[in-house]
């Protein structure tokens, strides 16, 4: 993803972080006006409440209400500060406690959510190809997945040294040759052309070929044949009739070829090119030969300009491919993902197949990196500065713990007058 592409949702993330900083804000603003309000209120009922008893129940309710919002200010605050900047012990508990949490943390992940056999219980009986499958086959998103994998080809392209590539390709067609295979795959494809008759068309091409040069070639085979004549024999046209001959003879030779499958000439053919089969794939004289032969060919300097020349046209049509607007690897690759699912969906041992496999491989990589994943979990929150942890988890749960500040208070007033008006009453009752 680019930089231009990564701008939204970065201004996304900003703006959305600043909203739950406005309703914090907002949230702790009113929990703090209602402990203000409660106290304005316990000050106006003390005042009244010499002239008139209704008002003790206000005061009582206002009192407690002011107890009640205060502990839970000091209790809220202590979580992530000290109140009021004073040493109270067990206060600014997040901030003293960041490397236990982080380490209690990782142990959670790593106990409760890696731990292999819970892997393995929680995805045993869950098809995760086919769930996997009907993502896949929706248009849109595959396309998305096509997106993704278009335009990561330039900057993978761009990973690749030019230098490493072709002393790579050069290696592994050294590699090939020298051990064997390069001959031995040759033996077997030219054993396979001609079992099948494949090379007919091959060995009609050539006599055609051959008769197309004889006739451009009459002449000078004349003229060769009156050089190595004598000069008495060419008196009475010897070497003209000796090269109408030859050139006789040859036409015939390659005439009844072409016509007949089954001409000597052709079977000949056909027999040497099985015995270079076999030497390719027996003849160790062979092998060394087509080993010495891509040696020499692998070391010409034109070689590696070409296998260098050949990786630049393929990476530079493959770059130019994938920034195109109309690009059709998109397509392609959209279709292959559509297609892929729609054949998981409709193959279920192939389905099963692989979800044994994507379960094994979870169980696996929980049992081999579950421990590591927690423990970068752990260093991860430990490395973290306080302050920003405070602040951070604060935006993000501080707005409901301001809410049990408002609670507080309204509960610690209803509770205050409870308790005022049971006293009221059992101080009436006794007066009775």
């Amino acid at each position: 993803m680019t930089a231009i592409e990564r701008a939204p949702l970065i201004e996304s993330r900003q703006s959305a972080d600043a909203r739950q900083k406005a309703a914090f804000d907002s949230m702790r603003l009113s929990a703090t006006a209602l402990l203000v309000a409660m106290c304005i209120l316990f000050i106006v009922a003390s005042f009244y409440s010499r002239a008139h008893w209704g008002w003790s129940f206000v005061r009582a309710f206002a009192e407690a209400a002011m107890v009640g919002g205060l502990a839970d200010w000091f209790a809220v605050t202590a979580i992530f500060r000290r109140p009021f900047g004073l040493p109270i012990p067990h206060t600014a508990v997040i901030a003293r406690s960041k490397d236990r949490i982080g380490s209690a943390l990782g142990d959670f992940i790593a106990d409760n959510f890696l731990a292999p056999a819970n892997v393995h219980e929680r995805l045993h009986r869950q098809d995760i190809t086919s769930a996997l499958a009907h993502q896949i086959i929706e248009p849109a998103n595959a396309s998305r997945l096509a997106d993704s994998v278009v335009s990561a080809v330039p900057a993978l392209l761009d990973t690749f040294d030019e230098a490493a590539i072709t002393e790579f390709l050069r290696k592994q067609t050294a590699a090939f040759a020298a051990d064997g295979r390069a001959s031995s795959s040759i033996g077997a494809l030219l054993e396979l052309i001609t079992d099948q008759g494949r090379h007919e068309p091959v060995v009609e091409a050539a006599l055609e070929e051959a008769w197309r040069a004889l006739a451009a070639n009459e002449e000078t085979i004349r003229a060769k044949v009156r050089d190595k004549t004598s000069f008495l024999w060419r008196l009475i046209s010897v070497d003209s009739k000796a090269a109408d001959a030859m050139i006789g003879a040859l036409e015939t030779l390659l005439r009844d070829a072409l016509s007949d499958p089954n001409h000597p000439a052709r079977q000949r053919i056909t027999e040497m090119l099985r015995g270079f089969s076999n030497d390719l794939r027996h003849s160790p004289e062979m092998r060394a030969k087509v080993e010495h032969v891509t040696e020499e060919l692998l070391s010409h300097p034109a070689v590696g300009q070409f296998l260098k020349e050949t990786w630049n046209g393929f990476k530079d049509a493959l770059r130019k491919e994938a920034l195109a607007p109309d690009s059709k690897m998109h397509g392609v690759i959209t279709d292959i993902f559509i297609r892929v699912g729609q054949d998981l969906l409709e193959d279920d041992e192939a389905r099963e197949a692989l979800n044994d496999r994507l379960r094994k491989l979870a169980v696996a990589l929980a049992e081999r990196h579950g421990r590591d994943v927690s423990r970068l979990a752990a260093d991860t929150i430990k490395s973290w500065d306080a302050e920003t942890i405070v602040a951070k988890l604060e935006q993000n749960v501080g707005r409901d713990l301001q809410y049990i500040r408002i609670s507080g208070t309204i509960i610690g007033g209803l509770v205050g007058l409870v308790i005022h008006t049971a006293a009221f009453a059992v101080h009436f009752a006794g007066k009775q």
